[in-house]
């Protein structure tokens, strides 16, 4: 697979995880084709953090912002504001709801994924949003907050077709499948990976978290990307270059900071 070209839309680098051996997973990575990698931070301590990797690797670009589960602790925002206006930055995120663990409080995480939503637009930045059990709350505050004709990408998707396609009709947004779709029960992933538009799909490891097969039970990392794509192309029954290289045009399509160097 060394001849693909890939982008991992979203990956967590500046953690603990990768303290000791970020030089050799880059280079892993670099060497498994991929070609960039979108590190998003979850809080002003980690936006600011993947702020200075992106300074330091080329190969990576930050994204900003406040994850559902620190939500109670965001603040007023105003860092992020100062943040996002940062050239290289790619993308508001990564924001959103999760009603799986409730970290925050709900009415807390709907306020600062709105307000995350709304800076978004006003400086024309892509967003990256995280949805876990929380569809409904999900699609009432994109029609509030979000225009169809801006940039956003539902990241680690794992529900049904008709979810999926329903997102992509009504805001025209992209969908990040990630290592589950490599997991043996993901049916319902597998059939959705597998009709929906083509066009409106990106690949993305969310490193260190859901390490797809066969490595599972282990840290994830960027160079697995390889996999997450073999799997596409088979559920979908093209060619691995197929699916690399439109997923690559998607991706620097979903964030115009990529195409800029």
């Amino acid at each position: 697979m060394s001849g693909l070209v890939l982008v991992d839309t979203h990956a967590h680098l500046d953690g603990a995880e990768y303290s000791a051996d970020l030089d050799a997973v880059l280079a892993r990575a670099a060497a498994a084709g991929v070609s960039t990698i979108v590190s998003a931070g979850q809080d002003e301590a980690t936006s600011r953090a993947t702020l200075a990797l992106a300074a330091r690797h080329r190969d990576v670009r930050p994204a900003v912002g406040v994850h559902p589960h620190l939500a109670s602790s965001a603040g007023d925002l105003h860092w992020l504001r100062g943040l996002v206006q940062d050239p290289a930055v790619a993308a508001v995120g990564e924001c959103g709801l999760d009603y799986h663990y409730d970290f925050s409080p709900r009415g807390v995480q709907r306020d600062v994924f709105a307000r995350q939503l709304e800076l978004a637009g006003e400086t024309s930045q892509p967003v990256i949003i995280h949805c876990r059990e929380s569809e409904d709350d999900l699609i009432g505050h994109l029609r509030r907050h979000y225009e169809r004709d801006r940039r956003a990408v539902v990241h680690c998707f794992t529900g049904t077709f008709d979810f999926g396609k329903a997102l992509i009709d009504e805001f025209d947004v992209y969908l990040g499948i990630g290592g589950a779709v490599t997991f043996k029960k993901a049916e319902a992933l597998h059939d959705a990976a597998a009709r929906l538009p083509l066009e409106r799909l990106v690949l993305e490891t969310d490193c260190p978290y859901m390490t797809p097969s066969p490595h599972r039970g282990k840290r994830n990392e960027p160079a697995y990307l390889a996999l997450t794509c073999a799997r596409l192309a088979d559920l979908r029954g093209v060619t691995v270059d197929a699916i690399s290289q439109a997923t690559t045009d998607n991706a620097r399509r979903l964030f115009p900071a990529l195409a800029q160097g």
